[in-house]
């Protein structure tokens, strides 16, 4: 420490204020400036343990002619790293842009056609008129919707004493009146079986209410024949029923899938939905899977028993798969998102 330094820090621990020490310094060492080396000029006076020191009062600045010579900065000393530290590079080049999560994967883009699938045979499934098949030989090639009816009387076979052709005719006549809405009003057209076609679908509780009012004139004043009838009726009407419960959970499954099949489709091309919904696809695929299977299992436990020999239809399968596949797009989904 120089000593004007060294005056200037004791003239401050004797109270007085940075201005007044400065002043006083000055008086000593003109070019002192505080926090600095040693000054340029030799002190005027004696050092300052032989020179007592003046008592505190107010002294004026005094004029300087020149203004103090600032030191010379002193250049700052890199530190010293230890031997083996790497050294930044100013040319590194800087961090690639991440990519979004959920990229356009192979297994992604599986995730995304098994959703479409899945969605357009709970579609097809919905609207299928082959849920159950009758197997009876009479039968004329009777299905069944989840609510409706469907014949097609070039499948009729030919039964002890009638012909094919005979058969089919028949089959023709008679569906074109128990499958329609208005059952007077089919049977006030009077039309031939060259008019009438081979494929007849219908409402299923029209054709259960149509069947009861064709029959029940023959059993007329007959108490339990008629009883017998209205039981049947009833257990008819069990069939739609039952396939308006499972279409219900069905459409709640195509639902399911549509939203899954969006989710799912921003995530494999990186975009971002409200909520970060395209993270969740692989649950609305997984959900609407089950919905589907559950729709099938519902309308099948629901079914009345009967003594009818019958098999589950194309209907049947094709939502089976569809279920199948919303349930392996989730998965696909979620190994991928891993």
């Amino acid at each position: 420490m120089s000593a004007a330094q060294d005056y200037y820090e004791q003239v401050l621990g004797m109270g007085h204020s940075p201005e007044n020490a400065l002043a006083y310094t000055r008086q000593h060492y003109p070019n002192f400036v505080p926090g600095t080396a040693d000054a340029l000029a030799a002190p005027v006076m004696t050092p300052v343990s032989q020179q007592a020191v003046p008592a505190v009062q107010p002294v004026a600045q005094p004029v300087i002619a020149a203004a103090p010579a600032m030191a010379a900065p002193v250049a700052a000393v890199a530190p010293i790293e230890a031997p083996g530290t790497p050294q930044p590079n100013a040319y590194a080049p800087m961090a690639a842009t991440p990519l979004p999560t959920g990229g356009t994967t192979p297994m992604m883009w599986g995730a995304v056609a098994c959703i479409v699938f899945a969605l357009l045979l709970s579609m097809a499934g919905q609207f299928s008129h082959t849920w159950l098949v009758n197997n009876e030989e009479d039968a004329g090639g009777l299905t069944a919707g989840l609510t409706t009816v469907r014949a097609d009387c070039s499948e009729a076979n030919p039964v002890d004493g009638f012909t094919k052709q005979e058969v089919v005719d028949q089959c023709k006549a008679f569906s074109s009146i128990l499958f329609s809405e208005d059952m007077e009003a089919a049977s006030a057209e009077n039309k031939t079986v060259d008019q009438i076609g081979n494929v007849h679908v219908g409402d299923y509780e029209d054709y259960c209410n149509n069947m009861y009012a064709f029959t029940s004139p023959i059993a007329m004043g007959d108490q339990d024949a008629l009883s017998n009838l209205s039981e049947v009726r009833d257990t008819c009407l069990e069939t739609p029923a039952a396939g308006s419960t499972g279409g219900m959970v069905l459409w709640l499954g195509s639902i399911g899938a549509l939203l899954g099949m969006v989710m799912l489709s921003a995530g494999a091309i990186g975009r971002t939905l409200p909520a970060e919904a395209e993270k969740h696809g692989k649950w609305a695929g997984m959900a609407a899977g089950v919905l589907m299977l559950l729709a099938v299992l519902v309308w099948w436990l629901l079914l009345p028993d009967t003594d009818a020999d019958t098999s589950a239809g194309m209907g049947v399968w094709m939502t089976v798969l569809g279920g199948v596949l919303a349930i392996v797009a989730g998965v696909l989904a979620f190994l991928d998102q891993k």
